[in-house]
């Protein structure tokens, strides 16, 4: 039998909701011409009103008002206005009991309505089920049936019988995708997967588990362990397109349920449904470790260039006591040569004089060994790495198929000649190699003496096969993330069809020659407005001579008053524990019901085991001892908990109710307008196992770690983050928090610091339609550019590097519109693209002229930074909410001094969910508390301007007491109003 919930209370509830909006009542309850003259023969006001209900009620949402039902002041209103009768007149209705039914006779016959019966139940769950074979989301499926309900002008029957239904509906779609997986498969594929299942030689977890370890550290274990696992799962011999007829809704869903299944639960499935989900399985995690697999080599090959950067500085700061000695005899024996010059003596007596001949023949020879070509020594990196280079080799090239361009043929060529070289016996490489992708600041070491110094050419292919794979001119089959990029982007055909059907979601006009005119009258007003006025000295705290340029700081803008308020305000919050807290906004938001079961899609039982194991997230606790702190649940129930409701989607939808509720407050709207946002990085040391496979990042520590790149509304909301690597630029990822956040709200202009500046980023965020206004770091080194000549602008001259290139962004119009298409509709993230695109050679034609786009953009943006010392304040203003939103997340994530122990990028992820998920809740409930305490004290007399509550920020977390044994209340809130009491005056004056 099917499971009988697969739908929420509130699902339901909502599902045959009657309408309450103006606008719906508008849209559903507006009665026609035809409608009047049928509810005329009513002869009572009561019965015609009641008669006009049951109407509207069986059109929209498709059922009888039941008896005794309290129907919505609202409804009734605006009903009574249309037949002009009292709205009281209801309450009459229907005294008799069979008015009801003489009535939904009458509605039948009038109207075309009828009863639900068997008939219909059985035709109605058959069409269900193409319905459910195209969504795993059981409301979209009740949503559907409720609508052909409507149309059919069926009466609906009960709640049961539409889940029943429902549930009946995605059953047999799960059995239906599940034998279209099984249908591809013969005996040999069954018993290969069901080996899967079996304890992997030499260990004691299963082969399928096994080969969903994470790899370590870069080097030749963990990619030999990582193509054993590849080719462990490629011998179960299943076809990559075996998925093509399920929808990709479900194949996630799939893939989601192997990903927390252990191989005890697979073999407690039956064959059909365990067979279906192991064929998911091992194709998302071949796809998955072919990621990881080109990943561990492009931070291996990285790796290698670090090591010899770091060995040059170590020599470097090693012989610096040296070096200077020479400098000092350099400039010794410079004077002396001068004055030997100007006295017309002998320079050779001049020298001796300052150091003996023979000795300063040794002091040359010793220079010369110091001296070194400026780049990298890459003989003496290919001589040192040779050996590992030996050893992964050889598995990296032919564990994988690549692919490419063009213009890397050469390169591929190479690549399937070297892959034969390693697997013959012969000890040189073949004279007729390919080497014409050998870059020219190679050439000299690779091509040495008319031969091939092998040690140097292998170097040298594995270092441009990184880079091309970095900027998709090659790519690899099987990947998800390292396609080709012509793949990721929208299909040229389906892009032409929106093009044709209607206005492409982007924020530009669609001809370039338009969008170049408007372009260049702006930029060029905005040029001769500040020329104009650098010439006179009018910019305000700006100051241009010559080639230089001055920004005076801002000074601090906050009023003593406001800091003494923001005291007054905390004062009197109520304190509370952060289990309590979370429990409280969890009522406030429905926030704990998003994190539904995966398979299911219900909410748990009990939503404070939920909270706990976002808890164990956010405070960096971990499960294991978060089990032992808190008195909610076993370790076993946290775990399976957070298996199988904890995810990053659900972390999404929590985030995003939480955010809906706090940008709602009226105290927020004083913080800011709620359309203005910024974003930075918070970095956190790893430790333990997951040191192992994170980067370093010499700029800000030298330790291995990761950064939680979040973006935060101007009313202090964090509506997004995302774990991302230190090495990784953090400009990638700005407009993936703009676009992919689950939150109600409309940002159009956001603010980073240096980090997250770039002209690609500029460029994207234009054709996007996000005001793009970064704090740029040294911005008398960031030139501008131009449409005309430099010298039309003679004070600003010096700062203009070069002219825009209109003609290249003519001959790539199309594709940035396709680009920003792409982008906005989700077909690819944002920050992969752009990465790739940053790591293209000079020559590609698209990363060029996307870089012209952010040039004339960073260039009107540098002129208005210049000329408005109010947005100069407003990025500040915003970046430093930013910056003490990640203090309250430091305090949050307390535990092992915030170093984070997890391995896989998904834990990581869960992590940065959970703690930003527990600071969202901090910030709304401190806004709430803040709000009452503000209403107090006005209430008792004090004077409190509008203008000092835009100083107050709902960070503090003195109040709350955030470690300790993680107890739950019995009474969520004691006070009768819903609200924890506020601090007694006496209390105030005491703290």
């Amino acid at each position: 039998m099917p499971r009988r919930r697969v739908l929420t209370d509130a699902q339901t509830t909502a599902l045959f909701a009657l309408p309450t909006s103006e606008p719906d009542l508008i849209r559903h309850y507006t009665l026609g011409p035809d409608d009047m003259a049928v509810i005329a023969r009513r002869r009572r006001p009561h019965n015609r009103l009641g008669f006009a209900l049951q109407l509207c009620a069986l059109r929209y949402p498709g059922r009888l008002i039941r008896p005794g039902e309290l129907v919505p002041p609202a409804i009734v209103a605006f009903l009574a206005g249309q037949l002009d009768v009292d709205p009281d007149a209801l309450a009459d209705y229907a005294i008799r009991a069979p008015t009801r039914y003489d009535q939904l006779d009458a509605l039948c016959e009038a109207f075309g309505f009828r009863t639900f019966t068997q008939p219909d139940h059985r035709e109605l769950s058959a069409w269900l089920v193409p319905i459910a074979l195209a969504t795993v989301s059981a409301i979209m499926v009740a949503e559907a049936l409720m609508a052909e309900l409507r149309r059919r002008r069926i009466a609906a029957p009960g709640t049961t019988t539409i889940e029943r239904m429902v549930a009946t509906a995605l059953l047999q779609a799960e059995r239906h995708a599940a034998a279209k997986l099984n249908s591809i498969l013969s005996p040999e594929h069954r018993s290969a997967l069901d080996t899967l299942l079996d304890n992997h030689p030499g260990t004691a977890v299963s082969s399928l588990t096994w080969t969903r370890q994470p790899p370590g550290t870069p080097g030749h274990r963990s990619m030999a362990r990582l193509v054993d696992q590849l080719r462990h799962l490629r011998q179960v011999g299943i076809d990559p397109a075996a998925t093509d007829g399920v929808h990709a809704d479900r194949i996630r869903q799939l893939a989601r349920e192997g990903s927390r299944l252990t191989a005890q639960h697979l073999r407690a499935l039956g064959p059909l449904r365990r067979h279906a989900v192991l064929v998911v399985t091992v194709l998302d995690t071949i796809t998955r470790l072919t990621d990881e697999a080109i990943g561990l080599f492009d931070r291996l090959i990285g790796r290698m260039f670090r090591r010899a950067e770091r060995r040059a500085s170590a020599e470097l700061q090693n012989n610096a006591r040296s070096m200077n000695d020479k400098v000092r005899l350099l400039v010794k024996l410079g004077d002396a040569l001068i004055e030997a010059r100007k006295a017309g003596i002998d320079a050779f007596a001049a020298m001796d004089k300052v150091i003996p001949w023979d000795r300063f023949a040794e002091v040359v020879a010793d220079a010369k060994g110091m001296t070194k070509d400026d780049g990298p020594d890459y003989l003496a990196l290919a001589e040192t790495n040779h050996a590992l280079l030996r050893r992964v080799g050889p598995l990296f090239l032919d564990a994988f198929e690549f692919q490419g361009i063009a213009a890397v043929a050469g390169l591929l060529r190479a690549v399937a000649t070297l892959r034969t070289f390693y697997a013959g016996s012969r000890r040189t490489l073949p004279k007729d190699i390919p080497t014409n992708f050998i870059r020219r600041s190679w050439r000299a070491v690779v091509l040495r003496d008319g031969a091939i110094d092998g040690r140097a050419f292998e170097l040298c292919l594995f270092a441009e096969l990184r880079d091309r794979l970095r900027a998709g001119d090659v790519w690899v089959v099987g990947s998800r993330q390292y396609r080709a990029v012509e793949d990721q982007l929208i299909p040229r055909p389906l892009f032409t069809t929106m093009q044709a059907a209607g206005p492409l979601p982007v924020a530009v006009p669609t001809d370039a020659t338009r969008y170049l005119q408007d372009r260049k009258g702006m930029l060029e007003a905005r040029l001769r407005e500040v020329c104009d006025k650098a010439a006179q000295d009018q910019l305000v705290d700006v100051r241009l001579s010559g080639d230089t340029l001055k920004i005076s700081p801002l000074q601090a803008a906050t009023p003593e008053d406001a800091e003494r308020l923001a005291d007054q305000v905390y004062a009197l919050l109520p304190r509370v524990r952060i289990t309590d807290l979370l429990d409280e906004v969890a009522e406030w938001t429905g926030a704990a019901d998003c994190f539904t079961h995966l398979r299911t899609g219900l909410p748990a039982e009990d939503r404070r085991v939920i909270l706990t194991a976002v808890l164990a997230d956010a405070t960096n606790l971990g499960l294991t001892r978060m089990a032992e702190a808190c008195s909610v649940a076993s370790y076993k129930r946290l775990a399976w908990t957070a298996g199988w409701h904890v995810s990053e989607d659900a972390y999404g939808r929590a985030l995003g109710r939480i955010v809906a509720v706090q940008q709602a407050q009226p105290l927020a709207a004083h913080f800011g307008s709620g359309t203005a946002s910024s974003s930075d990085g918070q970095h956190f040391p790893l430790g333990g196992r997951g040191e192992v496979t994170g980067a370093v990042n010499p700029h800000k520590g030298s330790g291995p770690a990761i950064s939680f790149y979040t973006h935060v509304s101007d009313r202090y909301a964090p509506y997004h983050t995302k774990s991302i690597s230190v090495a990784e630029s953090e400009a990638a990822h700005v407009i993936d928090g703009l676009l992919y956040h689950g939150a109600d709200i409309g940002i159009a202009v956001h603010h980073v610091d240096g980090g997250g500046v770039s002209d690609h980023v500029f460029a994207l965020c234009h054709l996007l339609g996000f005001r793009f206004a970064p704090r740029i770091p040294n911005l008398h080194d960031r030139r501008l550019y131009t449409f005309g000549p430099a010298a039309t602008w003679p004070t600003l001259e010096p700062f203009i590097a070069g002219r825009i290139d209109e003609a290249l962004i003519q001959a790539h119009w199309e594709d940035l519109l396709r680009l920003a298409t792409s982008i906005r509709t989700g077909t690819v993230p944002a920050s992969l693209i752009l990465k790739r695109l940053g790591s293209y050679p000079r020559q590609n034609g698209l990363a060029l002229a996307l870089r012209e786009i952010g040039r004339i953009e960073r260039t009107a943006f540098s002129l208005e930074w210049l000329q408005n010392p109010a947005l100069r304040r407003q990025a500040t203003t915003e970046l430093n909410k930013g910056e003490s939103r990640n203090a309250l997340a430091r305090a949050v994530c307390f535990h092992r001094l915030g170093r984070i122990r997890d391995r896989t990028p998904e834990s990581q992820q869960h992590r940065a969910g959970g703690l930003n998920l527990v600071v969202a809740a901090i910030i709304l409930w401190n806004t709430v508390y803040m709000g009452r305490a503000i209403d107090a004290l006005r209430a008792d007399g004090e004077r409190i301007s509008d203008e000092l509550l835009s100083h107050l920020a709902p960070l503090g977390w003195q109040h709350i007491n955030l470690t300790g044994d993680y107890l739950w209340s019995a009474d969520r809130v004691p006070d009768t109003s819903g609200y924890r009491s506020l601090r007694a005056p006496i209390q105030l004056l005491a703290a």
